[in-house]
């Protein structure tokens, strides 16, 4: 298949047969042999819109995750300076959070927080969004 493929220069095809082909074959000897026989045709499959498409949704996907631990970070590094008592509710709290969007409502809602309980009431109402 691989051969022919690449022989009618159907390199959309051959792109989408190495994903399909990545899931069938997933470990050992044969994902080797497997990943050796695509290793000619790299260059080719790499011009691809398959190929590219899921590039650029993995491309994005890292951007967004990127985004949501500089977040996290901030946040985090916010409340141990300002309010220190809460960093293990925080702790527990962000881990739920996978939208850059709460995360950042939930930042800007700190940042004006004046009191201990507030931030502990924004951190605790995040179950609520």
């Amino acid at each position: 298949m691989i051969d022919r493929l690449a022989a009618a220069k159907e390199f959309d095809l051959l792109a989408m047969a190495r994903v399909l082909g990545g899931i069938v074959f997933k470990e050992g000897t044969e994902q080797a042999w497997f990943r050796r026989r695509f290793t000619m045709f790299q260059d080719l499959i790499e011009t691809s819109w398959v190929y590219q498409e899921i590039g650029q949704q993995s491309f994005e996907k890292g951007i967004e995750e990127g985004i949501i631990e500089g977040q996290r970070k901030t946040m985090m590094s916010f409340l141990q300076a300002r309010f220190p008592e809460v960093i293990a509710l925080a702790n527990q709290q962000t881990n739920k959070m996978n939208s850059s969007e709460i995360l950042q409502t939930v930042i800007d809602k700190l940042f004006v927080a004046q009191t201990l309980e507030e931030a502990k009431q924004i951190l605790l109402e995040v179950n609520k969004q």
